[in-house]
């Protein structure tokens, strides 16, 4: 029960990021006074419509709570045709018969705002860098949230390695100390001690701080062959130090959460440009991609150890969605961002049929894509 109440949660704060990502495109166009039709939260039947008497925006609730959008006047205006606005058909300078004859012609046509694609690119282009904007914005508060709340993690030695020739521990730490710096470096929140240590080779010296009784104490360790015998008799032999750790975390004050919650926002962002150019180059497996199922059952596993694993959660998803949807990949923003600025600098749109097509094209790749990486998660994960 405890898990599934954790995919359920998995569930409402994908929905949280999707509906953040809209209302940013949302925002953007109202105060560029875009015409908006619908702001939905989900797919699907409609649960739930409320209309704004005055403007005509239907804000919806749908069945399928895994996505959402903001659907604006005229953005899907396939056909390529464009009409102008109600004041410019008035300001005709033909006779009063010609105007009366064009209203009678295209009544259904006459309205007071322009359609989506009439109006100027460099809005447009705005309106389509909001949705990942906002995205990355919420990432950095919820990363001060983290910050806050968490810390980052201090590594305590909970168990000391004695070598079997001699009984001598392998390295000069002790059950308690907590490392708090590496070769000279602070651990923090923008520097781990995993991030500090990197992966030192057999017999390299390193030089760790630890705390032990409230005094700094500096130490030389040396990367050795291990050889440790655990509790249920099994050996194992590898390169280390001798020592286990446990991370234990504390939260940072307001001035520091405030003053590092942008470089780890961008510090996550850079984490994830890099596994996508992993991905490119082969050095991550197409395996280890998860669509949303695999996200909220991950998500639902961390979360049942520690609730505090939440916290690290939300401005990772934020990020990823912001990266994500602002990559030129076809039918997502950074795509239709790209398409603009070819028709801001040739002067007119690109065919919008072929254009459509590309990015319905890219929805299904997309689509299709989400649902075969889940499927082999599935299996891979062995359910």
């Amino acid at each position: 029960m405890k898990f599934f109440l954790f995919i359920l949660l998995g569930i409402v704060i994908l929905l949280l990021m999707v509906v953040i990502h809209e209302f940013g495109h949302y925002i953007a166009g109202k105060i560029l006074k875009f015409k908006i039709d619908e702001f939905s939260v989900g797919f699907g039947p409609k649960l739930f419509q409320k209309k704004n008497k005055k403007n005509g925006e239907k804000f919806t609730l749908r069945l399928v709570p895994l996505g959402g959008f903001c659907a604006f006047a005229g953005e899907d205006n396939a056909d390529g045709t464009t009409i102008g606005k109600r004041e410019d058909l008035a300001s005709n300078t033909d006779s009063v018969q010609q105007q009366s004859e064009s209203r009678q012609k295209d009544e259904t046509t006459k309205r007071d705002y322009l359609l989506f694609d009439e109006q100027k690119p460099w809005k447009r282009i705005i309106v389509f860098i909001a949705g990942p904007l906002c995205n990355f914005l919420s990432a950095i508060i919820f990363s001060f949230i983290f910050i806050l709340a968490v810390g980052y993690a201090h590594p305590v030695v909970t168990g000391v390695f004695v070598s079997p020739d001699d009984g001598t521990p392998y390295n000069q730490l002790l059950v308690g100390d907590e490392i708090v710096a590496v070769n000279g470096k602070d651990i923090g929140v923008m520097k781990s001690y995993n991030d500090l240590l990197g992966v030192p080779a057999l017999g390299e010296n390193v030089e760790i701080t630890v705390l032990r009784n409230g005094e700094k104490i500096v130490r030389n360790i040396t990367v050795k062959k291990i050889i440790h015998e655990s509790e249920n008799g099994e050996t194992s032999e590898y390169n280390g130090f001798g020592f286990e750790l446990r991370s234990t975390y504390k939260g940072e004050s307001f001035g520091k959460s405030l003053l590092y919650c942008v470089p780890m926002t961008f510090k996550f962002s850079w984490m994830i440009l890099g596994t996508f150019g992993q991905l490119l180059t082969g050095k991550i497996k197409f395996t280890a991609l998860t669509g949303p199922i695999g996200t909220v059952s991950a998500f639902a596993s961390v979360a049942s150890q520690n609730w505090l694993n939440i916290l690290i959660w939300l401005p990772l998803i934020a990020s990823n969605l912001a990266i994500f949807n602002i990559l030129p990949i076809p039918a997502l923003d950074g795509s239709k961002v790209v398409f603009t600025v070819i028709e801001w600098i040739r002067g007119k749109p690109v065919n919008k049929k072929v254009e459509n097509i590309i990015h319905f094209a890219g929805l299904v790749f997309l689509f299709g894509l989400v649902i075969v990486v889940d499927i082999i998660g599935m299996f891979v994960r062995g359910f």
